[in-house]
């Protein structure tokens, strides 16, 4: 599986980090989220796909 956060679309709302603060992390600098290292295959599956949900811009990229 693989997750990221579609930097053209992220817009720093930041609903990931309310959803799913375990898998995504904020950088202030650009204003966006990006999946933190080592997230994938130790958070679950469920988790990103409720952030993914959450998110306003539909960033939240899952592949399974």
């Amino acid at each position: 599986m693989k997750v990221w956060v579609d930097p053209g679309r992220c817009r720093g709302h930041a609903l990931c980090l309310t959803h799913a603060p375990e898998a995504f992390e904020f950088i202030d600098l650009e204003d966006r989220s990006i999946v933190i290292d080592g997230a994938v295959g130790q958070v679950a599956l469920d988790v990103f796909q409720t952030a993914a949900k959450n998110c306003p811009e539909r960033a939240i990229i899952i592949e399974e």
